[in-house]
């Protein structure tokens, strides 16, 4: 496995602030919820066992990758950017089903580069995965160098409702025809009304995100950074039988890791608490929060 540094900043080059501070302190509890960091929420297809987390999760990994249109699951060789990779759960998902695709993902949280190269080190399949630590929206990879480009559940953290400057970079680095998907939270239809926006700006600071994007300020920029062929999809109902479990394993883990266990009640242990009660308050259909899956082309 190859894991490697994508620009010359170093770990402790890297600004400090209060998305990595959450990562770095919440990051491990996230054991809790997937065995494989698989730090997003699940899809649901018809037939599948709704109980069975890790399958749902592993199920999202699987969408993404069918809406980057890459042929020959076997024999190509694509090159494949994740931003925003985290510990790289959907990079050795790929890897399962593309062996010969060459992965990247790019994170800008020490702990999770580290913790990403001893998984991918203890697995076979992951020898082709390289991780870089390093900014997302402005990163030192060369234009038109992948294939295709996927975000899941991290184009949140770029800035601004319509995420630009995510959006540019993406453009930047796709060769012509490249594929780009993104499976995330955005505001949909509607507006925030009275108490919702209150509750809204909590959530955000909850997840260290300065805010949530809006989905059609998120298409026009797509457009104007140079996208065609835009599918979007509202996928809320498939996302929500993975998020029914959160109660319980947000129960459990302060049942076994705090009050029983030897970890603290940290803030942002506090805020993985408090943000799944919120988030109903606002999420479809009683407001207009909903989860995505945005795919595009880059011209």
């Amino acid at each position: 496995m190859a894991a490697t540094l994508s620009s010359p900043q170093t770990i402790t080059d890297l600004p400090s602030d209060s998305f990595q501070r959450y990562y770095e302190e919440a990051g491990p509890d996230y054991a809790a919820w997937s065995s494989h960091f698989n730090m997003h929420f699940g899809f649901f297809r018809r037939g599948m066992n709704p109980f069975r987390r890790e399958a749902m999760l592993e199920q999202m990994n699987v969408e993404v990758l069918d809406r980057l249109r890459l042929p020959g699951f076997d024999t190509a060789s694509p090159r494949i950017l994740d931003m925003g990779c985290g510990l790289g759960a959907t990079l050795r998902s790929i890897a399962r089903r593309m062996p010969a695709a060459e992965l990247h993902g790019i994170t800008l949280v020490p702990w999770q580069f580290e913790q990403g190269r001893l998984r991918n080190q203890s697995d076979p399949q992951a020898a082709r995965i390289t991780l870089a630590l390093g900014d997302y929206e402005r990163t030192s990879y060369q234009p038109a160098s992948f294939d295709a480009i996927c975000a899941v559940e991290s184009s949140c953290y770029s800035a601004g409702a319509h995420k630009p400057r995510l959006l540019r970079e993406c453009h930047r680095l796709l060769r012509p025809g490249g594929r780009l998907v993104v499976a995330d939270g955005f505001i949909g239809q509607g507006k925030l009304r009275g108490p919702q926006r209150r509750i809204f700006r909590t959530l955000c600071d909850c997840w260290a995100i300065d805010a949530f994007g809006e989905i059609q300020p998120f298409i026009l920029e797509l457009r104007r950074a140079g996208f065609r062929d835009i599918v979007v999809e509202q996928i809320q109902s498939r996302v929500t039988p993975s998020a029914l479990h959160v109660p319980w394993v947000t129960l459990k883990f302060l049942l076994t890791s705090v009050l029983f266990g030897s970890r603290k009640m940290t803030r942002a242990r506090w805020n993985n608490v408090l943000a799944p009660i919120l988030l109903p308050f606002i999420g479809h259909p009683i407001g207009p929060f909903a989860y995505y899956i945005v795919s595009a082309t880059r011209v």
